[in-house]
């Protein structure tokens, strides 16, 4: 069987990567060992990756496949590329995000040979996924995932549970701009099956980006989550640039779409249409998650004067 390390692996989209990887993987976790295992078949070693030596004391096994979900820094990377487990692997698969494109100087929708050093749009976070790319660039077998937005069951950012938290207390949905925005999604178990194939060589190394198909608007998304949770929803535009999106919304104001022909091709792309999937995580966050509405500051402040 397999032996397969995963960096991460218990929160999000590393836990979504286990549950892909476990019929077919003998699975070793690494992380900081602050959340709970849910399956006795894994293996945990406990570390934290800014911290070179724990890293490498913990890292001595040897392993076909390393999986790295929790690659955010490029300290993050340094301190597991001389280990024995990197060293003695077939295969590296890093999964990246759709944030290392420019802006500017190709797309969106964003293909793979784009500008990908990083946008700093994104926070820093783009820049240093970049970094983490250009890191791992040598390594024989690798595979870089740059996926868009990622939902599902588990999510820990707010994003669709911020919409829909709103709709259901029928609170207006500040939205930036005109709403035409376009975003792209990928849902968490699409994404850990295109690990998978990566992992059983069935996915060719390279570089891919991971998406559902299309774009939609924010409006087309508003209107989608109004529907699967069968409530209406109160959009107020907002035209203030001096008010960053994320101040009132769970998505920047920058669209964020990819060109997936590359992964299409190889029959290892995203399958869950957005419908589907968006059904699936509303019946998760209302059985295991929070739907209460929590209003930002800015949210509070406009709500006092927006009838």
């Amino acid at each position: 069987m397999t032996r397969a390390l995963v960096l991460g692996g218990t929160r999000f989209v590393g836990r979504a990567v286990v549950e892909a990887l476990l019929p077919s993987c003998e699975v070793t976790v690494l992380n900081r060992g602050t959340r709970p295992l849910w399956d006795p078949r894994i293996v945990q070693v406990v570390a934290d990756r800014r911290d070179a030596a724990s890293t490498r004391a913990v890292l001595r096994g040897s392993y076909d496949v390393v999986v790295d979900v929790s690659g955010t820094e490029p300290v993050h990377v340094r301190n597991v590329l001389d280990t024995p487990a990197v060293a003695g692997a077939v295969r590296y698969v890093y999964v990246s995000s759709a944030a290392v494109y420019r802006r500017g100087h190709a797309g969106p929708p964003f293909h793979e040979d784009d500008p990908a050093d990083g946008d700093p749009a994104w926070g820093g976070y783009g820049e240093d996924k970049a970094r983490c790319e250009r890191l791992l660039s040598g390594l024989p077998g690798l595979t870089v995932l740059r996926p868009p937005y990622v939902y599902g069951p588990h999510n820990t950012e707010p994003r669709e549970s911020f919409l829909w938290a709103r709709m259901l207390t029928g609170q207006p949905i500040f939205v930036p701009g005109d709403g035409r925005t376009g975003i792209q999604f990928c849902h968490a178990r699409d994404l850990a099956e295109t690990v998978a194939a990566a992992c059983a060589g069935t996915l060719p190394p390279g570089v891919y980006n991971v998406g559902g198909p299309g774009r939609c608007s924010f409006t087309d998304y508003l209107g989608l989550l109004a529907e699967i949770a069968g409530t209406g929803h109160r959009a107020v535009h907002v035209h203030d640039e001096e008010v960053p999106a994320r101040a009132y919304f769970p998505f920047r104001d920058l669209e964020l779409t990819l060109d997936t022909t590359r992964l299409d091709r190889t029959g290892a792309g995203a399958a869950t249409p957005l419908a589907d999937g968006l059904r699936e995580t509303l019946a998760w966050l209302r059985a295991h998650g929070s739907l209460a509405d929590e209003p930002t500051e800015q949210e509070k402040k406009w709500r006092a004067t927006t009838l």
